[in-house]
């Protein structure tokens, strides 16, 4: 039997339809088809390559084809060519690979591939020629994309006030396009990005500086493609980070030279004045020289940079600063201010808690214009160092680091014993070992079975045991600055899980899980499987984690689950605990041939999905049978066969029932010919066609086959 496997594919040019066509009787051939579908355009070549590797003898025929009629190229013992293809086709004739040229739009369909291999045809009581079929599809464009170019404004374009359109245009039939800046695609739109027309317009609203590009429009189709060349626009912004270097010296002696340089970032280049004590000078430009100064000539300078396209200005701020400190007050206490001061004029802070920026939160706020930086409720992570960076245009100085002392704890009490066992002998010599986080130190004390012992310190040493001394021991830590406390904890052990429930079923039922454990302080934590179980609609997790709740439960509850206990000395974790849940049937299908020959050994498969096992029960034609098992088996089918075959599955425990049909069609005697087709479905790989799938065709249908490859 033939299958037919079509593909609706667009191309950008045209819908095509792709058939590739799949012949059980040559599963020996199958694998030469490397590619089904190939695009060309006008006046270009093809190449229809298969996977077959050269053999030592060649071909008996070798047949393409054209849309099932015209005949491209036939080779035997000689070689016959199609009219309209001479001097266009070039073959393989150890492949079968073909080559096409001087493409046209009527190239445009099916091609078809027939190879009769050497001892192919085998002479016995039956007689098969063996060939291998292979289908290409030819698509067809007309043109190619051209190369694109991108049409952009002219006028001047002021950061921040005006926006611009880039338009791609290209000949020929455009599928996409994309737009590339600094080389990187702009593949999203965003709030000054858009694309419309296509893609074939780009709009950038309100420019800056950074989109200045360059910018390439690439094009393409289903058989080119192109790249524009590169454009890049020109802005006007600016001025700003405009920069008054200052003098080397704090003070000059009447008579010196100076020299004062003044820089801004802008396009185009700005145009400068000068300033003394705020009164404009007569000098303009970047520098200002102060030759033979008197003491007339004393003073704060400035200077201004000015943009004639933007219409915009910026003036230096004057110097500068002596001496930064930073003054700490209220050390020790829930919270602290440190205050940052400097000589000078126009200055701006920067704190620095180590080699990190401090900036404003819920706890820290900078205030006074950020000369002052106040921490609500401090924890150990504020301890500084704390420095404060003070600067304007014309210089900057740093403070000494200030560190904060914070006391905190104790807290993570932590108790271990050496050596760590279960059980001790008495006489054996063991070493109990107590430490939390605590500034200053904590002050240990020793408990035994919640009783005061007289032993302190962080180390409790018990030398010869004796049962007398069995129990649970704890310690204490105290800080006598912060006044608090934290005691140690028993370890986690015997974690069990329980279940209210032991039969459930799927979408009805539901199922508590319990997890008890010894210990205190304790965290719970479900698994099922591997995967952590949170809440949702139908998982509730209660009384502190330690039941685990799921409503109408379904097939992919059942886990395994666990428990994990943990406190801070340690942690624990139950068995697994498998749930029961009980569903289906359901997915009931019945697998087997649609037709078979009259006296073909037939059996038909009914599968399902169900917990427990479904059982079955068959129907031929509405009517019951002897069949009870989910196989139906005919050992030598006849027409009376014909008919609708009936499986029901059903699950005793769920009560439920699902039934599926299946028609059987049962034609004339399997014929014998030098031509054997085989009506059956296979669904397996070429590559295990073998030695035991030959045997099992020949069983069936007598036909006789070459070797296995």
């Amino acid at each position: 039997m033939t299958f037919n496997l079509i593909i609706n594919r667009s191309t950008g040019c045209e819908m095509l339809v792709n058939y590739v066509h799949i012949s059980v009787g040559v599963c020996y051939g199958a694998g030469v088809l490397t590619v089904d579908l190939l695009r060309g355009a006008a006046g270009e070549s093809v190449t229809f390559t298969t996977s077959v590797k050269p053999t030592g003898e060649p071909f008996l025929a070798l047949t393409w084809s054209f849309n099932g009629i015209a005949n491209v190229i036939t080779s035997t013992s000689e070689d016959v060519v199609g009219q309209g293809y001479e001097n266009r086709i070039t073959l393989d004739k150890s492949t079968g690979s073909l080559v096409l040229r001087n493409l046209t739009e009527k190239d445009s369909g099916e091609y078809e591939l027939i190879i009769i291999p050497h001892g192919a045809v085998h002479t016995l009581n039956d007689a098969l020629i063996l060939s291998f079929y292979s289908f290409f599809l030819l698509s067809f464009c007309t043109a190619k994309v051209s190369i694109p170019t991108i049409a952009c404004p002219t006028e001047n374009l002021i950061e921040g006030k005006t926006s611009v359109n880039l338009t791609c245009d290209a000949d020929g039939f455009v599928s996409t396009r994309v737009w590339v800046k600094d080389g990187q695609p702009l593949i999203t739109a965003s709030d000054r990005v858009q694309l419309t027309n296509g893609g074939a317009t780009l709009t950038i609203v309100s420019v800056t500086r950074y989109d200045q590009g360059p910018f390439r429009c690439h094009v393409f189709n289903a058989v080119s493609n192109g790249t524009s060349d590169p454009v890049k626009l020109s802005f006007s912004y600016g001025p700003d980070n405009i920069n008054l270097t200052s003098p080397s010296k704090e003070y000059y002696v009447r008579g010196s030279n100076i020299t004062l340089s003044c820089s801004a970032v802008s396009r185009p280049a700005a145009l400068f004045q000068w300033f003394l004590n705020g009164d404009r000078l007569s000098d303009t430009g970047p520098e200002l020289r102060l030759m033979n100064i008197q003491n007339s000539q004393s003073g704060n300078y400035s200077c201004q940079a000015f943009n004639n396209r933007t219409m915009r200005n910026q003036t230096s701020q004057v110097p500068s600063y002596k001496k930064t400190f930073i003054s700490p007050s209220n050390e020790l206490r829930t919270s602290v201010s440190l205050s940052c001061s400097a000589s000078g004029s126009f200055p701006s802070f920067l704190w620095l808690n180590g080699s990190s920026e401090v900036t404003a939160s819920e706890r820290v706020q900078l205030t006074d214009e950020g000369s002052t930086l106040s921490i609500i409720n401090v924890t150990r992570y504020d301890q500084g160092p704390f420095i404060c960076h003070v600067f304007n245009n014309f210089s900057n100085y740093t403070s000494d680091p200030v560190k904060l002392s914070i006391s905190f704890g104790p807290e993570n009490i932590n108790l271990k014993l050496s050596p760590s066992q279960e059980y001790y002998d008495e006489g054996s010599n063991i070493i109990l070992m107590c430490s939390a986080d605590s500034r200053p130190s904590a002050q240990i004390q020793w408990f035994l079975n919640g009783d005061l012992l007289s032993d302190t310190g962080p180390e409790l040493r018990l030398m010869n045991i004796q049962m007398s001394q069995s129990g649970n021991y704890s310690c204490q830590a105290f800080n006598n600055r912060t006044m608090r406390y934290e005691t140690s904890q028993p370890a986690v052990s015997n974690v069990v899980v329980t279940s209210n429930n032991a039969h459930l079923f799927e979408f009805s039922s539901s199922v508590s899980l319990s997890c008890s454990s010894s210990g205190s302080s304790l965290s719970f934590l479900w698994l099922n499987g591997s995967s952590e179980v949170t809440a949702s609609d139908r998982v509730q997790l209660t009384g502190g984690g330690t039941t685990l709740s799921i409503t109408y439960v379904t097939r992919y509850d059942q886990g395994p689950f666990r428990c994990n206990v943990s406190n801070g000395v340690g942690s624990g974790i139950s068995r697994p605990l498998n749930l029961f849940i009980q569903y289906g049937p359901d997915n009931v299908a019945i697998m087997g041939p649609a037709s078979m020959h009259v006296g073909d050994f037939t059996m038909l498969y009914c599968s399902t999905m169900s917990v427990p096992s479904a059982s079955f029960t068959w129907l031929f034609n509405g009517e019951p049978t002897s069949f009870n098992e989910a196989v139906y088996v005919i050992s030598s089918i006849r027409r009376s066969n014909s008919g609708t075959y009936t499986c029901s599955a059903v699950n005793a425990v769920t009560g439920q029932t699902q039934t599926v049909n299946h028609e059987l069609t049962v034609i004339g005697m399997r014929q014998k010919s030098n031509n054997c087709h085989i009506n059956i479905y296979i669904t397996m790989r070429c590559n295990f066609v073998g030695v035991l799938l030959i045997k099992t065709l020949k069983h069936i249908s007598n036909c006789l086959f070459p070797p296995a490859a």
